[in-house]
């Protein structure tokens, strides 16, 4: 990180950190889009703050990104490193919470109006997930340039569409084909889109051609030298945890596959797996306490439950 120039945005909290700082609300609309073609905003309000809980005993959903745009349009802007079972339906979840708290809004509206009416109406809801890694298909027409895949709710024998409310995106990093050095291979807005946000942070300029409105604010936002000293030890410490933790998993995947020649390859490496990961996390938590982080902070960027990192 010493002699990294731009950030690593291919993690959640650091996609975050730059992406949602205030100010690079250009930024975001620009990318915004780039992913929907022929959309046109002009203003964004971040929502982060917002309560997600579908009912007062659930707890607050976090997402990467959470906005509105000046026409009411809901987005959430998802960045993910490494694939997992059912992130499609995962996203089907996060994509509940804005629409139930419009409706959370409408409902009391109407109960504060004698005479006011539910209106089921709702502002359209768009999921943007930024993945590192490929969705099964099946079929290549599934993808746009061979990157995006798009999903709404629509009629199973003609296509025609049932609700404008609900719309899913998805950037798959994980199929870009040009390798690092290979950026003028990317010749479309979405494609030098891809190849930024998955090789910024190896980079030490931004490539040339790279020069429209979306890539000057991506990498003029992506300068570790323009964050502020809060954010870059943010920044420092998220780094150095997500490396601590792929160390500590590549040692326990070594250590479950020793144990698997006595107990069987499979139990051994998911044992292996487990307890390193869990005791990585463990220390990791300790040594952010230690740097003076404070324990929501810490179990957010760890995983703990909360409760587990007051112990520490």
């Amino acid at each position: 990180m010493e002699t990294q120039r731009y950030a690593n945005l291919l993690y959640d909290e650091s996609f975050k950190i730059v992406v949602g700082a205030p100010g690079n609300e250009p930024l975001l609309i620009r990318m915004i889009e780039t992913l929907i073609p022929g959309k046109k905003i002009t203003e964004l309000t971040n929502l982060d703050k917002e309560n997600h809980g579908m009912v007062a005993s659930d707890k607050n959903t976090t997402f990467d990104l959470y906005c509105k745009s000046d026409n009411g349009e809901r987005f959430i802007v998802e960045m993910q490193f490494a694939g997992h079972d059912s992130f499609r339906e995962r996203m089907l979840v996060y994509a509940t919470y804005p629409i139930r708290a419009q409706m959370d809004r409408r409902m009391r509206e109407v109960e504060e109006d004698a005479k006011g009416v539910m209106d089921y109406s709702l502002h359209p809801v768009y999921v943007l997930s930024l993945l590192n890694f490929s969705l099964p298909h099946e079929s290549g027409d599934a993808l746009e340039e061979g990157l995006v895949s798009r999903y709404d709710i629509r009629n199973a024998r003609n296509g025609e569409l049932m609700t404008d409310a609900l719309h899913f995106v998805f950037l798959e990093l994980g199929r870009l084909e040009a390798r690092e050095d290979e950026w003028d291979r990317c010749t479309t807005p979405l494609e030098k889109l891809a190849f930024s946000l998955k090789y910024m942070h190896l980079l030490k300029d931004r490539p040339e051609g790279y020069d429209d409105d979306t890539q000057r604010l991506l990498y003029k936002a992506g300068e570790l030298a323009a964050m502020t000293q809060e954010q870059r030890r943010y920044y420092d410490n998220i780094m150095t945890t997500k490396f601590d933790i792929l160390v500590m998993k590549d040692y326990a995947r070594r250590q479950g596959l020793e144990e698997g020649k006595a107990e069987g390859i499979a139990e051994g490496l998911a044992k292996g797996l487990a307890e390193g990961e869990e005791k990585a996390k463990n220390e990791i938590a300790k040594k952010l306490l230690a740097a003076g982080m404070d324990a929501a902070a810490v179990a957010a960027v760890t995983g703990l439950e909360p409760a587990v990192v007051e112990t520490l």
